[in-house]
């Protein structure tokens, strides 16, 4: 079996029945920039002039792709100066992954509810996208890019059910605040299906690659599970590890350390090499949160923490 069919039968697992769960359910529609990015990423042979088109006729994204293309998060060497230039330098799929991270940003709706924090949750989901960005850049496992790319869209199920689910969906996320557990473990005994699951189907409903579905529904398995589906050399493990960091919102120091333990054993990393790893993100989360328009109240927190775990897992080693 391929990977391309092991990809399409972890989707059709992955996305089940949910149009029964959520009947009625409206999906708020795409912001244009993003259909048309997907129509061509859909297409047999992607086109550089095609993708230099969709993301220029947006200014603001095509401007923000430039700002990142051009910032330390890449250090070129060169400036970047057009659209089509970036997409020679770092190559379409890479480009595509890019302005799909921006223009997913803003179609994320933002749920009038106590419960969600919005600052919060876009800390968390980068801080996580640059961590699994940085281990498939350590351990070579599948596309840095679009690993930063599925994690940042790993959580986008969680406000669109606060959203739309907002009476049953809540009362899980309060349960979670006060819990040691994992939301997926509380969501799967609330409602028998978790939000890696929700998120899969929802971007299947929007036309997203199966590829980008496969990787959103996986992000809260285990390496042994990955191994078991035949996916451990792909960017599943990098994404799984890196959505086990805390929550901003919980910051439990005992989740941080084995966090810490298991990525180390997972990728094979010496103490010192995972502190190294987590002050490189952290340094890329000041220039990334200016690049995203996110607040840096809680920017340094989750990092800070991890830092200190691996300090204390490095003095006993």
């Amino acid at each position: 079996m391929t990977a391309d069919d092991r990809i399409r039968r972890q989707v059709e697992f992955a996305t089940g029945d949910f149009a029964s769960f959520f009947q009625g359910f409206d999906l708020p529609p795409l912001p244009s920039s993003v259909e048309r990015l997907l129509a061509e990423i859909h297409s047999s042979e992607p086109d550089v002039g095609r993708l230099e088109q969709i993301i220029s006729a947006t200014p603001e994204l095509a401007a923000r792709v430039l700002r990142t293309v051009n910032s330390s998060l890449y250090a070129l060497g060169c400036e970047v100066k057009s659209v089509r230039h970036a997409i020679t330098q770092l190559g379409i799929r890479n480009i595509r992954s890019l302005a799909l991270s921006y223009a997913m940003k803003s179609a994320v709706p933002r749920p009038h509810n106590g419960l969600f924090d919005h600052e919060a949750f876009w800390v968390d989901s980068l801080t996580r996208a640059l961590f699994a960005r940085s281990l498939s850049r350590k351990n070579g496992k599948g596309e840095p890019e679009e690993a930063f790319t599925v994690t940042l869209l790993s959580d986008l199920a969680l406000p669109l059910l606060l959203d739309f689910w907002s009476y049953e969906y809540a009362s899980v996320l309060r349960r979670w605040r006060h819990s040691p557990e994992r939301l997926s473990s509380l969501e799967r005994k609330a409602f028998g299906w978790d939000h890696a699951q929700a998120g899969a189907w929802i971007l299947q409903l929007w036309r997203f690659p199966p590829e980008i579905i496969c990787y959103v529904s996986l992000h809260g398995q285990s390496l042994t599970e990955l191994r078991r589906m035949d996916l451990e050399d792909t960017i599943a493990v990098p994404v799984a590890a890196a959505c086990r960091m805390p929550s901003v919102l919980r910051l439990d120091p005992e989740r941080a350390h084995r966090m810490v333990m298991e990525t180390q054993k997972d990728f094979s990393l010496s103490a010192q090499d995972f502190t190294l790893l987590v002050e490189k993100v952290s340094e890329e989360l000041e220039e990334a949160s200016r690049l995203f328009d996110i607040s840096n109240r809680y920017a340094a927190q989750a990092v800070k923490l991890l830092l200190n775990c691996a300090s204390e897992q490095q003095q006993l080693s």
